[in-house]
Order: structure tokens, then C-alpha cells, then sequence
């Protein structure tokens, strides 16, 4: 079994070849997308095991994600394949501002038509965490009840969750659906990893240090709020219940492809975590593969091995940030 295991919709990412305008492209070079991918490749490069588990239509978009996953190693056996909805793909055009145009068609795809029962097929033996998202969850209403009972499993079977919340608002009925479905998955979660946007948006607070008490409150160990390009900071109690903080800066580069930062930032955090680093360290390499992605123009192809990281690093210039 993996030591991380995450649920998703991966699609394939088909990328123009020229700046601005689909009309321009002349050619679609296939990748592959979706958040939780981004992150199961962050974490695999890191040396570490991945099994992803998602639904994907019996089609050739299902086929080359498939085959794609085994190539690199991913254990796919969480995968089930259906007639009648197709696997979902997206178009991506680069932007001047590092803000890529992107055309879903993911409507009705195979992934939404994931159902809780996908879970009772799983095997939990040696995982260590469980990545979620808000976007699988804010799918359908099954998507949404396969997700909770997918990070109830994984903790009767002692697995540490990560979640970040990734919100996708045109996914929901409304805003107010959409923050109270986050939080009761946040409750649950172990480690909660939004950005301070979506930290003021979910909890209706303003100062960092106070969105972080509302989710200890609820239970969660860890905090990690992403400041954007200026680092993070880490939130935590001590045994006495005291409120503890680690703020760590980000790094200086040019930005050429934002998405995929997010993601980026969690494979760092889950792999910091399954190494035991100390917060610090753990904020640092977060930081440096959220930073690392942004200057690559897919949405995972730039996420960095070992050695990639260890020398990116050393040999990088830190951002100023404070809190």
C-alpha cells in the first residue's frame, strides 16, 4: 500500500502553443491537470508512494491518464472505469500576467459520478495520509458523502489528513453551501491548509492568528495559512493549550504560470510531514515547491525531485514577509 493516498479528478491538459488566444494555437500538447494530481506528482517526486483514486470514463482521455499513472509508479487500483460518462479535459492558454486562460469540459464527467461505495474497495494497510480538496467534494452530493466517508475510513486506520480547500464557488448552489460543507470537512481534517483569502472567506475573521483558533477550536492540529509570494505560517497549541506560530518566507522568482502553486505547496507539507521535519523546515520546503512550480508553464511538469529542491534552496533568495 502507499504511504499517501488522495482523491480527484484528474483530466487531461491539453495547452496551447501560443501565448494570449486558443484561436492562435496551432498545436495542443497533452499533459495532465487537476489539483489532486498536481500534488500526487509534487509528492511522488519526493521519492514517496502515491494511490489515487477518482472514476474515469472508458475512453481515451481515462486510457492516458491511466497509462500515465502507472508509467511513473502510482498505485491506480483505486481507479474504477465506467460506460457513459466521459473523462473530463481542460484547454489552457498562457497569459502575460502568469494567470493562464482556462476552458473546462468536465460537466457530467465519469469522476462526478464517483458513489461512497468506492471506499469499501480500498486497502488503508501502511498509509500514512490522506489528501483532500474542496473541488472533488464540491462535485455532487456523492462526491461530497465519498469524501467524508473516505477520511473517516483512513482515520479509523490511523492516517493523518491534509485538506486544503481550493474553493470553487461556480460549484456550488451558493457561497454560504459551499462554506458550511468546507468547514464540516475542515473539522475533520488534521491539517488545514488554506490561503489567507480563503482563511477570511471560511471563517469570517480577518486576522490570520484569529482564523487560526477558529479551527483549533474545531479540533484541527495544524494550521498552515499560505501568504501568497511573501511564505506561510504555521499554527499549532502546545500542551497547555497555547496558541504557537512559525512564520517562513517564500522564495524570489519570476513567475511565468501560477497555477499549480497551491498544490505545490501541499505536496511539500505532506511530504515535510511523512519526514518528520520541524515546522520551520516543513514551511521552507512548502514554500520552495509552491514557488519552484510558478515558474513553469504546465501544471505539474515543474515540480522538482530531491536534488531539484535541495539546490533550489540553497541558491535562492528569500522573500520579506511578516505577520
Amino acid at each position: 500500500m502507499s504511504e499517501v493516498m488522495t482523491i480527484g479528478e484528474p483530466m487531461v491538459n491539453l495547452i496551447a502553443d501560443s501565448p494570449e488566444t486558443f484561436m492562435e494555437a496551432r498545436t495542443l500538447p497533452r499533459q495532465m491537470a487537476g489539483a489532486e494530481f498536481n500534488v500526487a506528482i509534487g509528492v511522488q517526486r519526493q521519492g514517496h508512494s502515491v494511490s489515487y483514486v477518482t472514476t474515469l470514463g472508458n475512453d481515451w482521455q481515462g486510457d492516458l491518464i491511466v497509462d500515465y499513472m502507472n508509467g511513473i509508479g502510482f498505485d491506480t487500483t483505486g481507479i474504477r472505469r465506467m460506460d457513459g460518462a466521459a473523462t473530463g479535459y481542460q484547454l489552457k492558454v498562457r497569459s502575460s500576467d502568469g494567470e493562464p486562460k482556462v476552458i473546462y469540459f468536465r460537466a457530467g464527467s465519469a469522476a462526478s459520478q464517483t458513489t461512497p461505495d468506492i471506499v469499501d474497495d480500498l486497502s488503508f494497510d501502511g498509509l500514512k495520509v490522506l489528501h483532500v480538496t474542496g473541488i472533488f467534494s464540491a462535485l455532487t452530493d456523492k462526491t461530497y458523502e465519498t469524501v467524508e466517508r473516505l477520511i473517516d475510513t483512513a482515520k479509523q486506520h490511523g492516517a493523518l489528513v491534509t485538506f486544503d480547500p481550493n474553493p470553487r464557488p461556480t460549484l456550488w448552489d451558493s457561497e454560504q453551501s459551499m462554506i458550511e460543507a468546507t468547514n464540516k470537512l475542515a473539522a475533520k481534517a488534521d491539517v488545514f491548509m488554506p490561503g489567507l483569502s480563503e482563511g477570511r472567506l471560511f471563517s469570517g475573521l480577518e486576522d490570520p492568528r484569529a482564523i487560526a483558533d477558529y479551527y483549533m477550536d474545531m479540533g484541527v492540529s495544524k494550521v498552515i495559512i499560505k501568504l501568497g509570494a511573501e511564505g506561510s505560517v504555521l499554527f499549532e497549541r502546545d500542551a497547555d493549550g497555547n496558541r504557537l506560530e512559525t512564520v517562513v518566507p517564500s522564495f524570489v522568482v519570476e513567475v511565468v504560470d501560477t497555477v499549480g502553486a497551491g498544490d505545490g505547496f501541499a505536496a511539500g507539507v505532506i511530504t515535510g510531514l511523512l519526514e518528520g521535519l520541524d515546522d520551520e523546515r516543513l514551511l521552507e520546503r512548502a514554500n520552495a515547491v509552491g514557488a519552484i512550480q510558478v515558474t513553469s508553464v504546465s501544471d505539474s511538469e515543474g515540480l522538482p525531485t530531491t536534488q531539484e529542491l535541495a539546490d533550489f534552496i540553497a541558491s535562492t533568495p528569500r522573500q520579506e514577509v511578516s505577520l
